[in-house]
């Protein structure tokens, strides 16, 4: 699969290895800026297990419109993830609501926060 802007991963290597990520720009033939469960970073392309799904996001979209993005395709954000970026506001939470149910709370902080080695596992 070919890397490209919107493009969903799962990040290999690294404290957040077995997150899920997207594709918000790309620097060269080696390195991509990701963003998504994970902090906003440049990672190389060889640490990216593409899948599939492509979100429709444009070049360099905030942090914001990717979380958006990404629940609107039912992909769960870590509560963590929410926090750190000071992104738990209202339309936010509809949002994983109407994804998830009103059960959302408990699947977004199950999600935990990136530590040691995480299992890494690549569900589509």
């Amino acid at each position: 699969m070919v890397i490209e802007i919107g493009r969903l991963c799962v990040k290999l290597r690294g404290r957040e290895a077995g997150r899920r990520c997207v594709v918000v720009d790309i620097l060269d033939e080696n390195f991509v800026i990701i963003d998504g469960d994970i902090k906003r970073r440049r990672a190389n392309i060889k640490h990216l297990e593409p899948l599939p799904v492509i979100l429709n996001i444009k070049q360099g979209a905030s942090t914001e419109e990717v979380i958006k993005a990404m629940l609107e395709n039912k992909i769960p954000v870590s509560y963590w993830k929410l926090k750190r970026d000071n992104l738990l506001n209202q339309e936010i939470i509809e949002l994983y609501k109407s994804s998830f149910g009103e059960d959302w709370e408990r699947i977004a902080k199950e999600l935990g926060s990136p530590g040691k080695r995480a299992k890494v596992e690549i569900k589509v």
